[in-house]
């Protein structure tokens, strides 16, 4: 269990700061896509991926502090594995997860809509 923990404090932080760049470059790449392609507003993306994101935070926070502090033999800084470790590791998986769905259905969204009659 300690390997996990130490495993998850020392990937989470990365894992975030790369879907934090990760974010405009998801942006860009549809915005640079050839036409057609469905609307997508900055603000309606980046209100999605960040707040899904700081929802996941909570949550793996949560439970990185239950894991860490569970053991009897746990010390007073065990809290922070929840912190720095799964809340980070959490949250930035889900960051990207939600940049490259949105993406990804805003490109599909336009060759998906109704068949154009001759």
């Amino acid at each position: 269990m300690n390997a996990l923990i130490r495993t998850a404090m020392s990937v989470g932080p990365v894992l975030l700061g790369l879907a934090l760049l990760l974010l405009p470059v998801f942006y860009l790449s549809w915005r640079s896509a050839r036409a057609p392609k469905k609307g997508l507003p900055l603000p309606f993306y980046l209100f999605a991926s960040l707040g899904s994101g700081v929802l996941m935070y909570g949550v793996g926070t949560a439970a990185g502090i239950w894991l860490a502090c569970s053991s009897p033999g746990s010390s007073n800084l065990c809290g922070l594995a929840g912190f720095f470790g799964l809340g980070p590791l959490l949250s930035g998986l889900v960051i990207v997860a939600t940049a490259f769905w949105l993406v990804r259905n805003a490109r599909r969204g336009a060759d998906s809509g109704p068949a154009s009659r001759s």
